[in-house]
């Protein structure tokens, strides 16, 4: 068996609503997905016996803990004859942030095992083993743009987008998803449908404007880390199209035209600890070029 050395994207969400909490205790989502070209590192190797997960590139736990493992063990239950594997995840995409980082990476796994076991499991099966793993896992099997609905888990593949450029906004802290969502359930859950509503105006097949872009989620983060409401009114001022939090933040991304110099931008305040990248978005035909494997 050969080697894999695989890249597992991150994500934006160019647009989020909550329409409220369901009875299995999960949201009720409508969000638009984007794949984005920032990437970690994920190589599968042969063992003798057994999985073995090494970190690299951030502190988090090589443990059963770990999304990255409970993928491969999932995939591995129930088939005692498969082989060893060792892997290898280097962590460029930063940890609670919104981006999604570790669902790709246990996405990735999935795809990738598959692969390198031979399994040969069709999409459905790794997608309904995604969605018991975490609600936006099964994205990152499709990836390019895409509407999640249910919880996140229920994936619409869309057309890619037009290109535009990326300025994404990493704080140095993060934010706890749990955290979040228990806040939005004690503020607005029964204060009107407004506040969760998936607008007429944001059409999930449209390009990202200041209209599409919204976040039901980001009053919520911004309340609890006021920077981020002054980071966002620099990225209008300099000329974004539109702005927004991804996921449950903290990261902010704001959409520029594709032919402007984000340089100029990076240069022009002291971001106080904030890192910005220039990202672009990756289409799904780019995704799976990049990312190492066949389509499934």
């Amino acid at each position: 068996m050969k080697t894999l050395r695989l890249r597992p994207h991150a994500k934006i969400n160019l647009g989020l609503r909550v329409l409220g909490k369901r009875e299995d205790g999960y949201h009720e989502l409508r969000t638009r997905f984007q794949s984005i070209d920032l990437t970690d590192e994920l190589e599968i190797a042969p063992a003798e016996r057994g999985l073995h997960l090494e970190v690299e590139g951030a502190e988090l736990a090589a443990d059963d803990s770990n999304l990255v493992l409970k993928a491969a063990r999932l995939l591995g239950a129930g088939r005692p004859e498969l082989p060893g594997a060792r892997i290898r995840l280097k962590k460029n995409i930063p940890l609670a942030a919104g981006l999604g980082g570790g669902s790709s990476d246990a996405a990735v796994t999935l795809l990738g095992l598959n692969h390198f076991w031979g399994l040969r499991l069709p999409g459905t099966e790794l997608q309904r083993m995604a969605s018991s793993l975490g609600a936006d896992i099964g994205f990152f099997l499709v990836g390019g743009a895409a509407l999640g609905v249910g919880r996140g888990d229920e994936i619409v593949p869309l057309p890619d987008c037009a290109p535009f450029r990326i300025a994404l906004l990493l704080p140095p802290f993060g934010s706890s998803t749990a955290e979040v969502y228990r806040q939005w359930d004690e503020n607005f859950i029964g204060k009107g449908a407004e506040q969760g509503a998936w607008k007429q105006d944001a059409d999930p097949q449209g390009e990202p404007s200041s209209l599409t872009i919204h976040n039901d989620l980001e009053r919520l983060v911004v309340s609890r880390h006021t920077q981020l409401g002054l980071l966002k009114d620099i990225l209008i001022q300099r000329g974004a199209v539109g702005v927004a939090l991804s996921g449950s933040g903290p990261s902010l991304y704001g959409l520029f035209p594709f032919g402007e110099n984000l340089l100029d931008l990076q240069n022009a305040h002291a971001w106080g600890g904030v890192r910005l990248l220039d990202c672009v978005p990756v289409g799904r035909r780019a995704y799976w070029e990049r990312l190492g494997l066949p389509p499934i």
